[in-house]
């Protein structure tokens, strides 16, 4: 059943004494199903593809049927209601013998032949009503997401289904996308091996014409390429921030080429299966300056401090305040920031809660995918980005990633 592990939220709802869950963000629908919710999904509406789950296990699906096949082929044992968007749909295949008009004309001759503009209200609401009854949660405490939920969508929900008994379910659901499955990680795990491919092929032919524009166009039109050859099918995006210089952010003239000396940050970010990647590598073009030097140096031993925290056991702030000693104590004691990474999924901006920062006591776990980062922004010298991603395991931590942390020269 999609990503989720299903032992895992009936546990957590019988610990918040939860009848069941109705799971209404895009990013969470596909979680639970293992598909994706567009079209509906582009408008962020509560409802329109939801999953409910209750606390024996059961679940149920309300999908438009454009979606159907897909969430009855990806969970089985799921019980599914659908219902018609604007999309006309036709099946001719049984009918190949005949006339293409002739077949049409009868598939669709109980048809009305009309479509709602987008749907109909009442024939979603139908659905919904449907699915909590066959599961057993009407007058139930349900969870539902109301981190998401925009408040006019929630005050028809609660209208709808006046017996429910509403939780915000939000924290709920982060507790579950914490602890990855094996398919979650392999899925990273190929990301992780697209992303740097394409920051690789970014920097090829990099000289004194080359534009950030230029890195962050052939990295995703690298990371698109080799995702189709070599037939990634659940490939969604690929981006990623490109400074470019000594100057960072909005002080930065997009026009202004490469100058020999420049560092070249990387912060990027493959799209795959709803997963995302958060990586972050720095180059030189040409020699390395005595001061670029001297920064990275400093941020790649707090990076060795922090990795060596990473394991079951530690806490979030150890991680934090390992790196954050270990750089000042490299000769930069100013050295501050609000979080050195975070958990990486499905969310839909890619950084996930918990942060390893210094008000984080939660405690590793194996099964977490951490993005573990050690940036700095200098102006006048640029921009630093160092960030691998890490999976816990029962005895340390594996990190995806393969391209060297150093700082290399390219050009």
């Amino acid at each position: 059943m999609g990503y989720v592990n299903l032992h895992r939220v009936q546990t957590i709802l019988e610990q918040r004494r939860l009848d069941g869950l109705l799971v209404v963000s895009p990013e969470n629908f596909e979680y639970f199903s293992g598909v994706s919710g567009f079209p509906v999904t582009m408008w962020h509406r509560a409802g329109p593809a939801s999953a409910v789950v209750s606390a024996n296990g059961d679940v149920a699906f309300v999908i438009p049927e454009v979606n159907e096949a897909a969430v009855r082929r990806a969970n089985p044992q799921a019980a599914v209601w659908s219902y018609p968007l604007w999309i006309e749909q036709i099946d001719v295949a049984a009918l190949s013998d005949l006339e293409i008009t002739e077949a049409v004309a009868r598939m669709t001759a109980e048809r009305q032949h009309v479509r709602p503009e987008t749907y109909e209200q009442k024939r979603l609401d139908d659905c919904l009503l449907d699915a909590l009854g066959t599961l057993n949660l009407w007058g139930k405490r349900i969870g539902v997401e109301l981190d998401f939920a925009p408040a006019a969508h929630f005050e028809h929900l609660r209208t709808l289904l006046s017996g429910v008994e509403f939780v915000n379910s939000s924290s709920l659901i982060r507790e579950l996308r914490l602890i990855k499955t094996a398919q979650e990680i392999e899925i990273l795990r190929r990301a992780v091996r697209l992303t740097e491919q394409g920051i690789v092929a970014a920097l090829e032919d990099f000289s004194t014409k080359t534009l950030a524009l230029d890195v962050r166009a052939r990295f995703s039109e690298t990371c698109t390429a080799i995702a189709r050859q070599q037939r990634e099918l659940g490939f969604q995006a690929a981006r990623t921030t490109v400074h470019l210089g000594p100057w960072l952010w909005a002080q930065t003239d997009p026009n202004r080429p490469a100058h020999p000396g420049d560092l070249i940050q990387f912060d990027s970010s493959v799209q795959l299966h709803g997963y995302k990647t958060d990586i972050g590598r720095t180059f030189v073009f040409g020699e390395a300056s005595a001061a670029q030097q001297r920064i990275q140096d400093a941020l790649l031993a707090g990076f060795a401090a922090g990795l060596e925290q990473l394991r079951p056991g530690q806490r979030f702030c150890d991680v934090f305040f390992a790196v954050q000693e270990a750089v000042r104590a490299a000769g930069f004691p100013s050295y501050a920031r609000g979080h050195v990474g975070h958990s990486i999924g499905s969310d839909i901006d890619g950084e996930e809660w918990p942060w390893l920062s210094a008000q984080e006591e939660r405690i590793i776990e194996p099964g977490m995918v951490l993005a573990f980062e050690v940036p700095y922004y200098v102006n006048g010298v640029g921009g630093f980005q160092n960030e691998d991603q890490i999976l816990i395991t029962a005895d340390g931590h594996e990190s995806f990633n393969s391209l060297p942390l150093e700082l290399t020269s390219v050009g």
